[in-house]
């Protein structure tokens, strides 16, 4: 067999594939995550409170699965803004974060942090202005335990564990926290609190804590 004959029957057997997957995703029901709203407001000294948000946002984001919320510590000088939104594999409405801030952004590049056990990961990291308040703000997408900035990587993630016959999930992690003179402290301050919210996070977000049955 020749390379242009063994070079066509791939490229087949991918588009074959991929229509099967494309094919099987439009005929699934969508994941009911009944235990994302359950996340804790009370996160060892943290203390959270829901912060609401108008029905625009919701409309925006093409998903109920969404919450925003202010978490305070009296070990820690700084507040923390925490924001979730959650997609099946279903309907990965995902576009650009920056899109739907309603933030001035002043600055925006990626940084490398460790995340829970995890390792090192690139984060989007920017500071922006919130009614003439500097804030330092980070965000990440997590795909089952797979982190990402990149969208594009939220669709690779997914149907790789659809060629396992498993559903998928995405989570957009972003926190903020205002910035005063010192970045590093306020940047310490938002790792501190990623530390304590990682390790549970799985439990309100990983397809396989959220969901029962089979595919």
């Amino acid at each position: 067999m020749g390379k242009n004959q063994l070079r066509f029957i791939i490229t087949i057997l991918i588009t074959f594939v991929a229509t099967g997957l494309v094919y099987k995703v439009n005929t699934m029901d969508p994941i009911r995550n009944d235990k994302f709203f359950r996340f804790p407001l009370s996160i060892n000294d943290w203390q959270g409170n829901e912060v609401p948000m108008s029905q625009w946002v919701y409309q925006g984001l093409e998903t109920p699965y969404v919450f925003l919320r202010n978490y305070s510590s009296p070990s820690a000088r700084l507040p923390i803004n925490l924001s979730l939104v959650w997609f099946d594999d279903t309907n990965y409405a995902f576009h650009a974060p920056e899109a739907c801030m309603d933030t001035i952004i002043r600055e925006r590049e990626t940084a490398i942090i460790r995340i829970g056990n995890s390792g090192n990961h690139e984060v989007v990291k920017m500071i922006v202005e919130v009614n003439n308040q500097k804030q330092l703000l980070i965000y990440f997408f997590d795909v089952d335990g797979f982190i990402t900035t990149r969208q594009s990587m939220i669709r690779l993630a997914s149907i790789w564990k659809r060629l396992h016959f498993k559903r998928a999930s995405a989570t957009f992690v972003r926190l903020m926290a205002p910035l005063e003179n010192d970045q590093a402290e306020t940047m310490r301050v938002l790792l501190r609190f990623l530390d304590d919210i990682y390790p549970i996070l799985p439990e309100y977000t990983y397809t396989d804590k959220v969901r029962t049955g089979k595919i």
